[in-house]
């Protein structure tokens, strides 16, 4: 059917071999999409069990006054880097999912141009972003309002706090150990120092989504 100018409109002039490219691109990236997922569902359950393990071993061996600062000294270290290796992994993962996103949205864009009723696809200019924002845009399409408090609401995050929780932990117990200060005091440093490092770690995430999706 022509148009008013007397040309195709542009559903009818697609080049079919477009078309399945764009089909495959697009399938080729939701599977990456998948991938990342994938990675990070299981990075952040082999620290969550081996943190689990930790916490159920130094559990039996809490009686032990002799042989407990020791496991407690090669446990939480290891534990600590661990999750720190798994967040700074998690954040890499979530960045490249939000690529493939953004990516896929652009595919849609065009074939939302295709659709006889644009209403079929997600709004190109959701209400409330900035329209020049890709990745703000593309995460409207999967239900997230992008914001400053979504960065709390990650698996990275997660894996964040818990991070924090231990490094805390092993710097009051360090501080009792060498005997320089009383347990409130020292708890107190160790949540400081803890809070410090959730802290840290937000914003190190915040700058890689901002230098990986720029």
């Amino acid at each position: 059917m022509a148009g008013d100018d007397g040309t195709a409109p542009q559903r009818d002039r697609v080049d079919p071999q477009l078309l399945t490219v764009l089909t495959t691109e697009h399938f080729v990236l939701q599977t990456a999409r998948g991938a990342t997922i994938s990675e990070a569902n299981g990075r952040a359950a082999i620290y969550l069990g081996t943190l689990s393990s930790g916490l159920i071993a130094l559990g039996f061996v809490a009686g032990d006054q002799r042989r407990f600062p020791t496991f407690v000294a090669v446990v939480l270290p290891a534990l600590l880097m661990l999750g720190l290796f798994t967040f700074v992994r998690m954040v890499a993962t979530s960045v490249e999912n939000v690529r493939y996103l953004i990516r896929i949205q652009h595919i849609r864009a065009w074939y939302r141009q295709l659709a006889p009723d644009g209403s079929w696809f997600a709004d190109a200019k959701p209400s409330g972003v900035d329209a020049d924002d890709e990745a703000a845009a593309a995460l409207t399409t999967t239900g997230i309002r992008p914001g400053p408090m979504q960065m709390l609401y990650t698996a990275a995050a997660m894996v964040a706090a818990m991070n924090a929780v231990v490094l805390g932990t092993i710097v009051s117990l360090l501080l009792r150990a060498v005997d320089v200060l009383q347990l409130p005091p020292a708890v107190t440093i160790g949540v400081v120092v803890g809070v410090a490092a959730f802290l840290a770690q937000l914003r190190y995430q915040r700058r890689q989504y901002s230098l990986g999706v720029a």
